[in-house]
């Protein structure tokens, strides 16, 4: 039996999560759900592999093998185009670029504005379509290696702490 499995057996009166608490999940959670312990609400999700839980949406989410908060960095690490992004919602997956909201899309795996047209950070216009297909492609695959570098550089630090 994994972790989470474990997690979900150890709560197994699991209630509805109220709409605070939905907004509290990160679009990346794989599973989530909340339990009552004591009289005290507790959110639990999945991210990847790992369990994480919260006290409710006021608190922070952390790692429930050793309690250590969970960095903004690493919520936000699936994220393409950051540097793009002002006002990142790190858990929603919402910002703001050139004074337009926008959304990010898992499907996609690309930043969205609301009318679900697909952001453009490399023209000058953001509805212009890249001028090169190959180029555009061969800058989402650095993006996305150097994400995956900061993914695996945070899980060797952290499982660096917990040895």
């Amino acid at each position: 039996m994994n972790s989470w499995e474990k997690c979900q057996n150890r709560f197994p009166n699991q209630t509805t999560l109220t709409e605070p608490e939905k907004d509290h999940l990160s679009i990346f959670f794989n599973d989530h759900f909340a339990a009552t312990d004591q009289g005290q609400c507790f959110l639990f999700a999945l991210f990847a592999d790992v369990v994480l839980w919260s006290a409710g949406p006021l608190y922070p989410w952390q790692y429930l093998d050793d309690n250590d908060q969970v960095s903004e960095e690493l919520l936000t690490a699936k994220f393409l185009d950051t540097e793009h992004i002002d006002n990142l919602h790190p858990l929603r997956g919402t910002g703001r670029y050139q004074g337009k909201e926008v959304k990010y899309s898992i499907q996609q795996n690309c930043w969205t504005y609301l009318n679900n047209r697909t952001v453009h950070f490399h023209g000058t216009s953001t509805s212009k379509t890249p001028e090169s297909p190959t180029d555009d492609d061969t800058a989402r695959v650095e993006q996305l290696l150097e994400r995956a570098k900061t993914t695996v550089t945070l899980a060797i630090q952290k499982l660096q702490t917990v040895s």
